[in-house]
C-alpha cells in the first residue's frame, strides 16, 4: 500500500503556515545604529570601550539605560542616553490596499504575518538611530 499524499486541507494550511512566517522576516540588524560626521569615532558604551567605530549597530540590553560617548581625537565628545521603550506596531489595511480604485478594499499586499496578527508589541532602545556631529576641540 501506498504512503497517503497531504490532502488538499493539510496542503493549504502548510502553505498558510509557510506564508504567514515569511512575514515575519525581519530585515534589519538587531540594535542601535550610530554613525559620526566625521566617521571612524570610538564608540564607549556604559564607559567602555565597544570596539566599534562610526558607523556601527550595536545589540545592547534592552532593559538597561545606557550612555553611549562618541569620541574622535581632535573632536569634542558626545554622549547619548538610550532609553528602554516599548512600541506597539499596528498594521493598517489602508496602508495595503493596492491603488486601483476599487470597492473592494482588501489588503492584497500585506504580508500574511500581519494579515493575521496585526498588532506586534516589541522592546526596543529609543532612540534607535543615533548620528553625532563631532565639533572640533577649540585651539589652547
Amino acid at each position: 500500500m501506498r504512503p497517503s499524499l497531504l490532502v488538499p486541507a493539510q496542503l493549504v494550511a502548510l502553505l498558510l503556515a509557510l506564508a504567514g512566517a515569511a512575514g515575519c522576516v525581519s530585515i534589519a540588524p538587531p540594535g542601535t545604529f550610530l554613525a559620526s560626521e566625521p566617521p571612524g569615532a570610538s564608540v564607549l558604551v556604559d564607559g567602555r570601550d565597544s570596539g566599534w567605530v562610526t558607523p556601527c549597530t550595536i545589540a545592547l540590553d534592552e532593559d538597561e539605560i545606557h550612555v553611549v560617548r562618541v569620541a574622535l581625537e581632535g573632536y569634542a565628545p558626545r554622549e547619548v542616553v538610550l532609553n528602554p521603550d516599548r512600541r506597539l506596531l499596528i498594521a493598517s489595511w489602508d496602508q495595503a490596499v493596492s491603488g486601483v480604485k476599487s470597492t473592494l478594499r482588501f489588503p492584497t499586499r500585506m504580508p500574511a504575518g500581519q494579515f493575521l496578527f496585526p498588532f506586534r508589541e516589541f522592546q526596543t532602545l529609543a532612540p534607535g538611530r543615533v548620528f553625532v556631529r563631532l565639533r572640533p576641540e577649540p585651539a589652547p
